[in-house]
């Protein structure tokens, strides 16, 4: 019985360690991927059209607290806006959460307190999940040249995805929201680890939106 449990400790540790390695090396896939393509500073932003908003909700979903990563993205998203960096901001996200809220709807109506026009605010209530948001934009929306809004970890799994499945982008570049440092935010950095190894899969078998819809280009 004893040399049994050593071989099941064993074969654990080499499992662990093998997706620990598999974690690590897709983490430096994707950052190293987003060099000279996601930005901090306002001035690196080359002036375009259109501003992708990714969605999340004003709240969190455990402990219902406010939720700096929405906070922090409305403020990107202002700031792009007010600064000319864009002319119109399409917001993708789930428009009936897991908690029942809707992320788009949120979300403009905040930028819209922050002082932007409604008109020059679109809704996409179908990004899901990131994948679905890049497809959409490009597919759905004839959007290939725009700028990518979310804290910087998410705009990097955003850049590689939209260059990975075969989607017709022109210019893709990112503007960093700021990264929460509360000790709740280290689930969702942790988190995504986990969501660059699932990126990769979906990649690989031809993952497809769950709704792409009828088209409508803008551009």
């Amino acid at each position: 019985m004893e040399k049994v449990f050593k071989t099941i400790a064993k074969i654990s540790a080499y499992l662990i360690t093998i997706c620990i390695i598999l974690m690590l090396v897709c983490n430096s896939i994707v950052s190293c991927n987003a060099k000279g393509k996601v930005f901090s500073e306002l001035d690196s932003i080359a002036p375009t059209k259109w501003g992708l908003l990714l969605g999340t909700t004003p709240q969190t979903r455990i402990g219902n607290r406010k939720n700096m990563f929405f906070k922090y993205r409305i403020d990107a998203a202002a700031q792009l806006y007010h600064a000319g960096k864009v002319e119109r901001i399409l917001i993708s996200g789930d428009e009936n959460s897991l908690d029942g809220v809707n992320e788009v709807v949120c979300m403009r109506d905040s930028l819209v307190a922050r002082g932007l026009p409604t008109d020059r605010i679109v809704l996409d209530g179908k990004g899901f999940r990131t994948l679905d948001s890049m497809v959409r934009a490009v597919k759905t929306y004839g959007i290939k040249s725009f700028v990518i809004i979310s804290q910087e970890f998410h705009n990097e799994r955003a850049i590689y995805l939209a260059e990975h499945l075969d989607l017709d982008v022109e210019k893709l570049q990112a503007y960093n929201a700021v990264s929460p440092d509360s000790g709740w935010s280290f689930i969702t950095y942790a988190r995504e680890y986990l969501a660059r190894v699932r990126m990769f899969w979906d990649i690989i078998s031809g993952q497809q939106p769950q709704e792409l819809g009828k088209s409508e280009p803008f551009d």
